[in-house]
């Protein structure tokens, strides 16, 4: 959907030779097959921000949508890796300018993974800031943030605190 930012993520770290030269972007959700009128305008979009000329292109990959069950894999893959296979450490990057709750956001702070989130709607409830993510206004540099929020990987106890604040707040008991 527009308003989840994709093309914007995809522009910021295209943008940014600094994060393309060291780290990739996967972007999951859509369908890539028979893509809705809507999905069709963000993978356009997506696409004028990394085109196939792009030197950022050979890291760049769409899964399209998949199960839950994959997108927990796949979280947990980027926060811990893959043995010799995928390092650990990635950031999970929410690219709307407003985000109602954040779900998605939840399940990545469980995953391990610092976030990158709007300043605008749930997550300043659950998002500290420059602790277990980074808060972002609208009108942010996105790539600035990203490029900050790769330095939280490794704070001491930073991935078990936001996994305790997910479980505290959020768990299906609370």
């Amino acid at each position: 959907n527009p308003v989840k930012g994709m093309d914007r993520v995809a522009a910021a770290w295209a943008g940014s030779e600094s994060l393309y030269r060291t780290c990739n972007l996967v972007m999951v959700g859509g369908s890539l097959d028979e893509p809705s009128p809507s999905e069709q305008e963000v993978l356009a979009s997506i696409r004028t921000a990394v085109p196939e000329n792009h030197p950022a292109r050979s890291g760049f990959v769409m899964l399209g949508g998949r199960p839950h069950s994959d997108i927990a894999l796949i979280l947990v893959a980027a926060s811990t890796g893959l043995e010799g296979r995928l390092p650990g450490g990635g950031v999970y990057v929410d690219g709307a300018l407003k985000e109602e709750f954040g779900l998605s956001l939840l399940e990545a702070l469980c995953a391990g993974l610092v976030v990158v989130a709007p300043n605008a709607g749930g997550p300043p409830t659950y998002v500290e800031q420059r602790s277990n993510g980074l808060l972002v206004d609208a009108d942010a540099d996105l790539g600035d943030a990203i490029i900050e929020a790769f330095q939280l990987v490794d704070s001491p106890n930073r991935a078990e605190h936001a996994r305790a604040l997910v479980a505290h707040r959020y768990s299906i008991e609370t």
